[in-house]
């Protein structure tokens, strides 16, 4: 089990006074990248002390459970927790509060009412846009591909769900072929997305629903030359250049940064004693038409430079 860990506080000691643990679904993807930047500036100008510490790579539960078990004991003041598992890390959560550690949920929610709030993009209104920007991009008969994720990850499950509702009231009738990825990775995903297309080449539009897997069916359509519409979820380097050779139509992103800062300060209050609201964070639609003047574009690359030296960890 390899896990990333970035400590902010001075080695010689032990927990801070207040402390807050970050336990992200994955270190190594940009998303996360950036939802570690908003982490840091968070804590900035306070007492708190900010530990981040995830697995490498997305939908490793089984490091999510051991980690905030390890931090229960320790009696740390507040996690801020991306769940990969809606269900299965509920008795965890559920222990850690019951232990006087005050949880922020963020980017994916839980089943379980224990945590304290939710900070997060509304993933099925942004499933919905999906759709509507897919559907202006269809020109031929055929099914649609939406290449999402098993129900254990809520975001990108909701995500998918809510493509398919708004799909079928656009374009009633048409087929939608789900696949859902196991472990998510981009690896598994061409894999899954070259087989389907194979196999049914009269696919007329394809939405996937997050960084790894927009990656994954990025790499197919450009190694094969396949002019099928595409709308991706998230953003990456890769992603804006698949924008760039057109192989994408549009991506909708999210602001990691945003999420990262606000969960984080959603904790400091509420051990400062006060009520933490839940908070939808916006999504941004990016296209061809208005890359080079897209604000979040140009704040998530600022950030990035910006937060490289003084949080290195968070872009290993």
């Amino acid at each position: 089990m390899i896990i990333a860990a970035c400590l902010l506080i001075n080695p010689g000691v032990g927990f801070a006074e207040q402390t807050v643990v970050v336990i992200p679904k994955a270190t190594i993807l940009h998303f996360w990248k950036m939802v570690c930047t908003g982490a840091h500036d968070a804590i900035k100008n306070t007492d708190t002390k900010l530990i981040w510490r995830g697995p490498r790579v997305q939908n490793k539960s089984q490091a999510q459970q051991h980690l905030l078990q390890f931090y229960t004991e320790k009696k740390v003041d507040a996690i801020v927790l991306a769940p990969t598992d809606m269900k299965k890390l509920n008795p965890y959560i559920e222990k850690a509060v019951k232990a006087g550690i005050a949880i922020v949920i963020i980017d994916s929610p839980v089943t379980s009412n224990a945590p304290h709030t939710y900070i997060a993009t509304d993933n099925y209104k942004s499933g919905e846009i999906g759709a509507t920007l897919l559907s202006k991009e269809i020109k031929r008969k055929g099914p649609l591909l939406l290449v999402g994720h098993t129900e254990k990850d809520g975001a990108s499950f909701l995500r998918g769900q809510g493509f398919i509702d708004k799909m079928n009231k656009l374009r009633p009738g048409r087929s939608i072929i789900r696949i859902d990825m196991e472990d998510g990775s981009e690896r598994e995903t061409r894999i899954a997305v070259d087989e389907i297309l194979s196999s049914v080449p009269s696919i007329a539009g394809i939405f996937s629903v997050d960084e790894p897997i927009s990656e994954g069916v990025y790499h197919v359509l450009s190694t094969q030359s396949l002019d099928i519409p595409f709308i991706a979820f998230d953003y990456n380097n890769h992603l804006i250049q698949g924008l760039k050779d057109g192989r994408i139509k549009a991506l909708i992103t999210q602001e990691p940064y945003t999420i990262g800062f606000f969960g984080v300060r959603a904790a400091i209050s509420l051990l400062a004693g006060k009520k933490v609201k839940k908070r939808v964070c916006p999504v941004t639609i990016i296209t061809p038409n208005n890359i080079n003047r897209s604000s979040i574009l140009k704040r998530q690359q600022k950030t990035t430079l910006k937060e490289k030296e003084s949080c290195p960890i968070c872009f290993n």
